[in-house]
């Protein structure tokens, strides 16, 4: 026993990798897929892009392992390992992390041909990473009015004077191609103020904005195409007030001076070469650098700036004066309120809403606590009314009809005025003078019977009703009605 068990060599090591020099590891299997012509031939280049990003988020783990290394129970720890250690030493926000790590195990791993079983346990391995970190959402600052008109009346500054603005390109990206210049040009400074004013006051997606044609601004308005994934898109047109008109024509000119064979007003792509006016990541550093210098905090989770976070400033400014939950989602282009609220609304407007609704809530309770309604002072205030019937008409506040004028007959030095007898409606729709009052039967409904209130305070059933003269008869000021048989 003890010399077979000495001569024996283990059938599986579960920490030795099968990685040889044929075995290529799976970053190198997952970069020749993206590269593929068929890749971008089947798949939108922003979509590409995505899968790219994901995969320089991972790219340290997917270099030290291959497919077949998955299979194996102590490299598929080790693994896990890795991009535990990637994700808790991350800056990279919530949601992009939601977003790198369902690209991972949903696509990368598919282009790496790992086993689908073994990619559903990576993805519930990293779900329970993801539980045990617990990482918070950090708090983000607003971005408040007074930092807009800063921010655009610096873009004005900057047009009028360009050298007076820093270098915005260096501020927006330190590594920029652009970081050497000492100066801006007018040209880039009357495109970026162009850019967030055409965003700004169409509360367009920055997509949309820099696909814009030169053909799709005309003297008075905007017209952009949103396609939102769908092979037919929709064409929404935008009016541009005289105040924005008069920020857009000197980009105009500019783009005719400078780039006259230019077909995009903004950003060529891949299948623009050539065809713009600005490189897409020039036109970003200078949002950026323009937001940093004016001094506003970043716009998303991750230190990251963007324009397209001005929509959440649209959708707090439809909300705080009137506009609905679905006006809001209907402006921006959704699909559904909910995307609208969950993603649109500011944090400290989600607070401010829920604050309003509690403050309803709790009146609401407080109301239902109360003692009921003590209604001997309202009765009191009724009688007097009653007894000083002059005044029930001028306040008209126990007028049961229209205001009675005074009659032609009424003699000088005195008035009068005529009391509107008590009238029913009977079962054909007429009304009828209630000449007769008492509890009558219509329809199973009884209608109980008017009553009148006398001097001494008693209430008795009104059983001759008529027009009837009121009288100053008992002096002092005090009117009384009287009403009876003739």
């Amino acid at each position: 026993m003890d010399e077979l068990s000495n001569n024996s060599e283990p059938l599986f090591d579960k920490h030795v990798s099968k990685n040889t020099s044929e075995t290529p590891v799976m970053y190198n299997t997952i970069l020749a897929q993206l590269n593929s012509p068929r890749t971008k031939r089947l798949n939108h280049e922003s979509t590409v892009r995505n899968w790219r990003s994901s995969l320089a988020c991972f790219a340290s783990t997917l270099k030290k392992f291959s497919a077949d290394d998955l299979r194996i129970d102590g490299m598929f720890e080790d693994f896990l390992g890795d991009i535990e250690r990637s994700l808790k030493e991350t800056t990279l926000a919530i949601s992009t992390l939601d977003n790198y790590t369902q690209v991972l195990h949903a696509n990368l791993l598919v282009f790496a041909e790992v086993d689908e079983r073994v990619r559903k346990e990576v993805k519930q391995g990293i779900r329970n990473i993801r539980k045990k970190q617990k990482r918070t959402v950090p708090k983000l600052e607003a971005v408040d009015d007074a930092m807009i008109v800063q921010w655009l009346g610096n873009l004005d500054g900057y047009c009028n004077d360009p050298k007076s603005a820093p270098n915005l390109f260096k501020l927006g990206r330190p590594t920029s191609k652009m970081a050497y210049k000492n100066t801006m040009s007018l040209h880039h400074m009357l495109l970026l103020r162009g850019y967030v004013w055409l965003t700004l006051a169409s509360g367009a997606r920055t997509g949309e904005i820099r696909s814009l044609r030169k053909g799709n601004i005309t003297a008075k308005d905007m017209t952009r195409t949103i396609y939102k994934m769908k092979v037919t898109g929709t064409e929404v047109t935008s009016n541009l007030p005289p105040f924005i008109q008069e920020r857009i024509r000197p980009m105009i000119a500019s783009i005719k001076r400078h780039a006259p064979k230019a077909e995009l007003l903004f950003c060529e792509h891949e299948n623009k070469k050539g065809k713009g006016t600005i490189d897409p990541r020039l036109l970003q550093e200078l949002v950026k650098g323009s937001m940093i210098a004016s001094g506003m905090p970043p716009t998303s989770p991750g230190g990251y700036y963007r324009l397209h976070d001005m929509r959440k400033v649209w959708a707090r400014w439809i909300d705080e004066n009137g506009g609905s939950l679905e006006s809001v989602a209907a402006f921006l282009g959704h699909s559904s309120t909910q995307v609208t609220f969950n993603c649109y609304f500011h944090a400290e407007h989600k607070v401010k809403l829920a604050k309003e609704g509690r403050e309803i809530g709790l009146n609401h309770l407080q109301s239902l606590l109360a003692p009921p309604e003590d209604l001997t002072d309202r009765l009191a205030e009724l009688r007097a009314f009653l007894e000083a019937g002059e005044e029930i008409y001028a306040n008209g506040s126990f007028s049961l009809r229209h205001e009675v004028d005074r009659t032609k007959s009424a003699r000088p030095g005195r008035w009068s005025k005529l009391v509107p007898a008590p009238m029913r409606e009977d079962t054909i729709g007429n009304d009828q003078p209630l000449d007769r009052a008492w509890t009558i039967r219509t329809d199973g409904i009884r209608v109980p019977a008017p009553m009148r209130e006398n001097r001494t305070r008693n209430i008795q059933p009104l059983d001759r009703a008529w027009t009837t003269m009121q009288s100053d008869a008992y002096g002092s000021g005090l009117v009384s009605a009287f009403t009876g048989k003739r």
